[in-house]
């Protein structure tokens, strides 16, 4: 019989580290209701994986308690250089304990010890009552515990509790270089910065072990005191002997504390997920649900006939009464034709497919789920394989439903329509009557997570089966073409109901909060034209780019020698270690921040010290032809398509908080526009014989949207003047005439004129600018004198996030920011400049957007063979043949000035070449 797993879990310095790693990386977890939960979320995470990857079969966390300790004490330096704990920070601790308490997990703590004395108490009791143990920290004072019975999970050098390690005997004398019973004596002599203990000064570590390798422990060398080799050591440890001692104390864990402890009251199975999903949808910690274990979960069952009998399962929170499934597999030809028939009157179609693959261009169809009411759920498999049952043929499931998927009278509706539509092209069908797409409604309406399942659950209370439940993960996921007909007919039935039902839900919402136009009249016409740029690529000449990169890997392999060179020696220029060694170690350059693995070396840090060393400037050189090399010289060749020889990338509507569209896979919007090499790389992008790319790009269209949004008076009289926008700032600013302006001064000019968009303090233009943290004050300041309607628009805005919540641009388009009113001022006021940013860049992006709706509807109208291929930030890309050229140059330009009308006219600058890197 195997022994029962306990997991132990040190509270605090688990929620520390969670919360320290958000800290520093800003990415910071706020509800729409202002509250700071980025540490609960870490822990939760942590505590899932840890249910997920171990499986314990008990569990049990142990909190610090408030108030000193007897260590404290013992020593007035025990941990006083620690900070107080931040106040978002006590507020999360208590979330952690409502959390806690969800999952009913015993909890220990003990006024007077620290968490690691609870843990290491339990830690004996559990080993003595016949169970294996794993401590969950961050905290290597627990490596002492170690022994056959107990292991710690700990993070890797530099990770966080998605890359741990779990110490044994073995690896913690690896770490350490003493086993885990001396880990406490070896903190004695070296000290433990992290906790002030100050240990033996002069001692480091590799006395240290050698120490205790040949003295058992702190006792046994100080009744060895006379062997001690040489005198000088001897004489170091008799005269701190008092501090070895107390730093013994201080760091060795009380493992027999009286606390009552019972393993059988730590099973896991006392848990109930209805305690705890409430909870973490009141946290918005939606995306963790699906990960919750289900032992010991009574499972709520939707009446009505399922495949294979399975249930949904439907949360207790309150929703609308459970509605009836019925979900059938359609697999004979007598059962698609009732389908048809089925569905030739109604008047609305949910649809969802199965593919073997996310890539629109190879993908092959495994089945299609349909939905026409809430409920009720068909699935037509076509593409399984090596699987029982009959399936149907493709080729007469299009046949049956054409007319069907062809009727715009009924309403098309899907989750992230843009592939399911790309798929059923694919596989022969016409769709018409797209009408709504619950991706994006829920995008336009601030929802966080945006996955079909996500959704379901927060906004339905129906936790729906995860992907991953029938395929698999890791190494072991298979395709869902594999998978049985019954199981794959439930999961598909619910993928196409849940859209129907989400799609009645979002609809009316939609129209409360006005953004029923902006998602009628711009995103899902969008959609259509984004497809067909997906699906038309653009042309690149691999040869060139072939060439190009065996020219750059002559170039890196001499600037690595010459680097080298400087260095007196090889080395990994790629790493950041030993970088930093030759940099700040050797080469003795004036170091930054540290890391944990070394010193920093990123490219602030590098520019900073390029006129100090010939070395940083080769380096910095060597990085950018390697970046280039990499990422887009090697890369792109292999991306494009066998079949069309062009490369496609995909369009995301429903991933920027601005509303711009972002590119992936490859993302196109990111190729280099400075310098030589960058401008080589575009002239890889090329047009076919007797076409032309054809550029049509807004001039200015931040600052043009930011005067219209204003309403300032001197910034909108510039642009409809068509004045050098940046050298009538210059003239405001410095108050000369415009012959007097320099070319320094209309850079600072430009420099302020893009900086107030994004909040630009005086702080701000100092980093971006030489000038003092003065000048670039007084110059922010008298922006502002000379352009008071900006001033007056920029604290308007910040003043409707506020009150409102969000903020939003000309076309309604809205951004939620609960962090506003945040109490830490960091969070503040990043929040602001959120606020500031988002109405013009969104404004700009609901701008092209009109523009490309427009340019392709009269397009398609004059029956042209000219194409629109990309979307690049605030420019349009188009293939055009030479014969079209004049006319789409017309069009182009007449239909993207005249898309929205602002207080300002909109201007678009033309430029046209045989390749991207070579326009007139």
């Amino acid at each position: 019989m195997s022994k029962p797993r306990l997991v132990l879990f040190d509270a605090s310095a688990l929620v520390h580290r969670a919360y320290h790693a958000f800290k520093y990386s800003r990415q910071l977890t706020v509800s729409k209701t202002g509250e700071v939960t980025s540490a609960v979320f870490g822990f939760t995470n942590i505590l899932l994986k840890v249910l997920s990857d171990l499986k314990p079969d008990c569990y049990a966390i142990a909190f610090d308690r408030k108030g000193p300790t007897f260590r404290h004490e013992l020593s007035t330096a025990y941990k006083a250089h620690r900070p107080e704990t931040p106040a978002e920070l006590i507020a999360q601790m208590g979330r952690v304990r409502q959390l806690v308490d969800a999952f009913d997990m015993p909890v220990f703590e003990q006024q007077g010890y620290e968490a690691d004395d609870l843990l290491g108490t339990l830690a004996r009791r559990a080993e003595a009552a016949g169970a294996d143990v794993i401590i969950v920290t961050g905290d290597a004072d627990a490596m002492q515990l170690v022994n056959d019975a107990v292991k710690v999970l700990y993070p890797k050098p530099g990770g966080t509790f998605s890359d741990t390690m779990l110490f044994d005997a073995a690896t913690v004398m690896v770490k350490f270089g003493v086993p885990p019973h001396r880990v406490a004596d070896y903190k004695a002599l070296v000290g433990d910065a992290s906790d002030n203990i100050a240990g033996v000064p002069g001692i480091g570590q590799k006395t240290a072990v050698k120490l205790l390798t040949e003295f058992d422990g702190i006792d046994a060398i100080y009744e060895n005191i006379e062997l001690i080799r040489p005198e000088k050591l001897r004489e170091l440890l008799r005269r701190e002997e008092a501090a070895a001692r107390q730093s013994l104390t201080l760091a060795t864990i009380v493992t027999d504390l009286p606390i009552a402890f019972i393993l059988e009251e730590c099973r896991i199975s006392r848990f109930e997920r209805d305690k705890v999903i409430p909870l973490l949808q009141e946290l918005e910690f939606t995306s963790l649900i699906n990960r919750l274990p289900r032992i010991g979960t009574v499972e709520t069952a939707t009446p009505g006939g399922r495949p294979n009998g399975s249930p949904l399962q439907v949360t207790p929170v309150p929703q609308p009464p459970a509605i009836e499934c019925r979900y059938t597999l359609v697999d004979t030809m007598e059962k698609l034709a009732e389908l048809a028939k089925r569905l030739s009157r109604v008047e609305k179609l949910a649809l969802d497919t199965e593919t073997t693959g996310l890539n629109t261009l190879t993908a092959e169809i495994v089945g299609l789920s349909l939905s026409p009411a809430a409920g009720e759920g068909y699935y037509l498999p076509v593409g399984h394989v090596g699987v029982e049952g009959a399936q149907l043929e493709l080729s007469e499931v299009v046949k049956a439903l054409a007319g069907v998927m062809a009727d715009r009278k009924i309403v098309k509706i899907a989750h992230n329509a843009k592939f399911d539509l790309q798929i059923l092209q694919n596989a022969g069908f016409t769709v018409n009557g797209l009408d709504f797409d619950t991706m994006l409604a829920a995008h336009l309406l601030g929802e966080k997570s945006l996955s079909l399942k996500g959704l379901a659950f927060s906004r339905l209370g129906v936790e729906m089966t995860p992907i991953t439940a029938l395929i698999g993960e890791g190494k072991n996921q298979k395709c869902i073409s594999v998978c049985q007909l019954t199981e794959t007919a439930e999961y598909a039935c619910a993928d196409a109901d849940m859209t129907f039902r989400l799609a009645e839900l979002l609809a009316p919402e939609l129209d409360r909060e006005n953004q029923r136009k902006l998602f009628a009249e711009v995103e899902m016409p969008l959609v259509p034209v984004i497809m067909d740029m997906e699906r038309t690529g653009i042309a690149i000449d691999s040869e060139m780019l072939g060439r190009m990169s065996e020219r750059l890997a002559v170039q890196l392999n001499a600037l690595e020698q010459d680097i080298h060179e400087q260095a007196g020696h090889p080395f990994n220029i790629a790493s950041p270690k030993q970088l930093g060694d030759v940099l700040f170690g050797e080469l003795h350059l004036p170091a930054g921040r540290k890391t944990q693995t070394g010193y920093c070396t990123d490219a602030a840090v590098l520019e900073e010290l390029k006129d100090q060393h010939t070395i940083v400037r080769l380096i910095l050189e060597y990085r950018t032809l390697a970046k280039l090399k990499s990422t887009y010289v090697d890369t792109l060749p292999q991306m494009v398509d066998a079949c069309d020889g062009r490369l496609h990338t995909s369009f995301n509507q429903a991933r920027t908080a601005t509303g711009r569209l972002s590119s992936s896979d490859p993302n196109l919007q990111n190729i280099p526009v400075r310098g030589e090499l960058g401008r080589e790389i575009r002239r890889a992008f090329v047009a076919p014989p007797g076409y032309v790319l054809l550029a049509a790009d807004y001039s200015q269209i931040d600052l043009r949207a930011l005067a219209h949004l204003a309403g300032d008076a001197d910034l909108i009289t510039a642009f409809k003047n068509n004045e050098d926008i940046h050298t009538a700032t210059a003239i405001r600013l410095y108050n000369i005439p415009k012959e007097e302006v320099t070319p320094e001064m209309r850079r600072f000019a430009k420099t302020v004129n893009f900086g107030v968009i994004y909040g630009m303090s005086g702080y701000g233009l100092e980093q971006a600018t030489e000038m003092t943290r003065e000048e670039s004050s007084k110059f922010i300041a008298t922006y502002f004198e000379r352009y008071p309607g900006i001033k007056s628009y920029l604290e308007a805005t910040k003043e409707q996030a506020r009150s409102r919540g969000y903020v939003e641009t000309i076309l309604g388009r809205r951004r939620y920011i609960p962090d506003i009113n945040a109490s830490n001022r960091q969070v503040r006021e990043a929040a602001e400049r959120m606020a500031i940013n988002m109405p013009v860049q969104g404004t700009s992006a609901d701008i092209i957007k009109v523009a490309m709706l427009h340019v392709r509807r009269e397009m398609i109208e004059r029956k042209l063979k000219s194409r629109l291929l990309l979307q690049v930030h605030d420019e349009l890309i188009f293939e055009v043949p030479q014969n079209e050229l004049m006319f789409m140059s017309e069009l182009a330009s007449r239909l993207m000035s005249g898309a929205v009308k602002l207080a300002v006219p909109l201007k678009v600058d033309l430029k046209y070449g045989v390749n991207w890197g070579e326009m007139e």
